[in-house]
């Protein structure tokens, strides 16, 4: 009895001192927090390399379109990079289309939580 009650202040206290993954909350986006989702989101699902960047093979085969490559990839270099994300991810047209596109429950509110539903994918061929 006496192992047992100290086992299980433990593993209560484990419980709730284990941070939140802040990619899981159901907060709705707004404008400004909109761009650093969106760059998480691409790079999680699409860089195969893990090097930082995406390419338009890694984005093509994370189910973008080329276009939608061309028009994320502003310097024209080939790569895409966070910066690149974050700018075009705070854009309120593509913002707006995000949120039409990949709001999965239909509540007119993105959450990160959304990016990550197969709904999510979508935001990889938005064309704006």
């Amino acid at each position: 009895m006496r192992f047992l009650l100290p086992a299980a202040a433990i593993l209560l206290t484990a419980c709730h001192t284990t941070p939140k993954n802040g990619a899981d909350w159901d907060v709705p986006l707004t404008l400004k927090t909109s761009g650093p989702a969106y760059a998480a989101y691409v790079i999680e699902r699409a860089d195969a390399n893990k090097d930082g960047t995406v390419t338009v093979v890694e984005w093509v085969n994370a189910g973008g379109t080329r276009r939608s490559f061309a028009i994320v990839d502003q310097n024209k270099d080939g790569i895409v990079t966070r910066t690149e994300l974050v700018r075009i991810g705070s854009n309120a047209k593509f913002f707006d289309l995000t949120r039409r596109y990949a709001d999965f429950n239909k509540d007119n509110k993105l959450t990160p939580r959304e990016f990550r539903t197969p709904g999510g994918v979508r935001v990889l061929r938005i064309e704006f």
